[in-house]
């Protein structure tokens, strides 16, 4: 598959310190088949999204800086896919098609203020609604919409990172300290809105001093993260739906497959680092 994906891009310098911008630009995933195919079934097409933005880069004095971005996303044929009337769940009867559509819109602002030339604090937040449009399945009535049932996987609704970094200068070269708190809204981690693996909102803190030799030859540093030991899932499958009427109170899915896992993230994680430039 080939695409020409076109993107385009115009900026306004309202002022010395103030530039708004606004840009389109349009991607895709390549076309692809169905390795698990039963049937003689075509190969899909790409998908398309398309991506608009509006936002404003400022500083407002020397010490206070602020961008603000707007956008929006649209993302067609979305490759998925369809479990095709069948007389058993047991059968496996699948065919891959773009019988998907998902919007989102949302806002990113980032700020940075210098509260000395050696002391800086960073702000980042985000926000983004996004949802499925269109989720086409055949039935035995033929094509029905169950959007409805779907939800975009991994995405939280709102994210903030809290950052601050502090550089000492000695004799012996510059020691920077460094720590942020990021933070991640409930979210699931599959594609259906009944998902059995949901992470609930979290955050990591993360704290580093890192040196730098006055020569800049030598440069090591001791990094800790996840410091309060967080356990957050980050991926995973679920094949089975609950069933409360099944002894296990799950009903395996399509040809029997009961899987239902989750891998998470990392562990309280140090590390130590030690260089030389030659």
């Amino acid at each position: 598959w080939s695409r020409l994906t076109p993107s385009f891009s115009v900026e306004y310098q309202y002022a010395k310190n103030i530039m708004f911008y606004a840009s389109y630009a349009q991607g895709f995933k390549s076309g692809t088949f169905n390795p698990r195919a039963t049937i003689n079934e075509p190969s899909v097409d790409p998908e398309v999204v398309d991506s608009f933005e509006v936002g404003m880069k400022s500083d407002w004095n020397d010490n206070l800086r602020a961008n603000v971005t707007l956008f929006a996303l649209d993302h067609k044929d979305r490759q998925y896919i369809s479990v095709l009337p069948v007389s058993s769940p047991e059968d496996l009867q699948q065919i891959l098609g773009n019988v998907g559509s998902s919007t989102g819109q949302g806002v990113e602002a980032e700020f940075t203020y210098a509260a000395t030339d050696d002391l800086t604090f960073d702000i980042a937040l985000g926000y983004i609604d996004a949802e499925f449009s269109e989720v086409i399945q055949e039935t035995v009535d033929g094509p029905v919409d169950i959007s409805d049932a779907f939800a975009i996987a991994n995405t939280p609704e709102y994210t903030a990172n809290f950052a601050a970094n502090y550089v000492w200068s000695s004799d012996i070269g510059d020691l920077v300290f460094s720590a942020n708190y990021y933070y991640r809204d409930d979210y699931t981690i599959t594609e259906t809105a009944n998902s059995l693996i949901t992470q609930d909102g979290y955050g990591l803190l993360n704290m580093s001093v890192s040196w730098t030799s006055v020569e800049g030859d030598w440069y090591g540093g001791i990094h800790a993260k996840n410091l309060t030991d967080e356990e957050y899932v980050v991926g995973g499958y679920q094949f089975v739906t609950e069933n409360s009427d099944d002894p296990t109170g799950y009903t395996a899915g399509t040809g029997g497959d009961n899987t239902l896992i989750g891998y998470y993230g990392d562990p309280l994680t140090i590390s130590l680092t030690v260089g030389y430039r030659f």
